[in-house]
């Protein structure tokens, strides 16, 4: 059977056609989609049947599982995915419209943002004629990375990832961090004038950052290197006032933080920046927003911006 023509798809897929196969694969049961939109399952069924003929091919198939994509089917929904999320942004951007605004950026950042940066994003941004409205998540570089590729966010401020051109991501350097060594106040008067002592620095209480971010990763290479197991952490953390409230209060506390970042922390927690210096380099901080981005202009203009700093 020859592939739907853009004229036939025009004439009868519906955007609600998509939002029930993304329900469907979310829940791979007609079922409990049925329930969950309050519809019998003879009218989902027969709805799916209605929407593989629009596409002239079986976009499930049922298994042991459940419901299963096929081939075809897995190509629908990351299409149906991009739509609907482009659908709500365009939603969000006509609500931010009604309310006297231009539109709305919704922007992600990582926690390891020094107030520096951004105070600049702010400023730039608040000053921007028309005005625009924001929303804004805080995570992790690998969850803002597949927002930004869900659209569920305009761009990301993040480290810089290393992806293939299939990912569709246009990243621009800002500016480097430096790691280096925070620990409390009581542990630092006995550490401050020794080397890299790994031994002594593993013998600590360690907060580190979550699994799946540079950071982490990279205090596992330095301890690796160093030829020690690395550390067990004491908490898994990266929220500011977190860490200032345990370094002031634990006395054998350590962590590795970007250098902007140590110092801030180290101010609000008594806590100490130690002097020696780590061969590592952490990736670069970026600015990351899809090649086909509608508010690319604006991004692009905060990159310019933030490279200033």
């Amino acid at each position: 059977m020859p592939a739907p023509t853009l004229q036939h798809l025009v004439a009868r897929l519906k955007l609600r056609h998509l939002a029930l196969l993304v329900e469907l694969d979310r829940h791979r049961s007609v079922s409990r989609v049925a329930r969950n939109l309050e519809l019998s399952q003879p009218t989902v069924t027969r709805a799916l049947g209605e929407i593989e003929s629009i596409f002239k091919t079986s976009l499930f198939v049922r298994s042991r599982r459940g419901l299963e994509p096929t081939a075809a089917g897995a190509l629908v929904l990351a299409r149906a995915n991009v739509v609907l999320a482009d659908t709500n942004s365009l939603g969000q951007d006509l609500e931010a419209l009604a309310s006297g605004l231009q539109g709305r950026l919704r922007i992600g950042v990582i926690p390891f943002l020094s107030r520096i940066t951004q105070d600049r994003v702010w400023r730039y941004l608040l000053a921007l004629r028309p005005r625009l409205g924001f929303w804004v998540e805080e995570a992790t570089t690998h969850n803002l990375i597949q927002a930004v590729q869900a659209r569920t966010l305009d761009c990301a401020i993040c480290r810089l990832t290393p992806v293939g051109p299939e990912a569709g991501l246009e990243q621009h350097l800002l500016y480097e961090q430096e790691p280096r060594l925070v620990v409390s106040r009581v542990a630092a008067r006995r550490l401050v004038k020794r080397g890299l002592d790994w031994e002594a620095f593993a013998s600590l209480q360690w907060i580190l950052p979550p699994a799946d971010t540079p950071i982490r990763q990279m205090i596992h290479s330095i301890f690796a290197s160093a030829g020690q197991p690395a550390p067990i952490p004491l908490m898994e953390a990266y929220a500011h006032n977190t860490l200032a409230s345990v370094l002031s209060q634990m006395p054998d506390a350590i962590t590795i933080l970007p250098d902007d970042i140590a110092q801030e922390i180290a101010d609000l927690s008594g806590a100490h920046v130690l002097p020696q210096r780590l061969r590592w380099n952490l990736p670069p901080v970026a600015v990351v927003r899809l090649r086909d981005a509608a508010n690319a202009a604006v991004v692009d203009a905060l990159g310019e911006e933030l490279r200033r700093i």
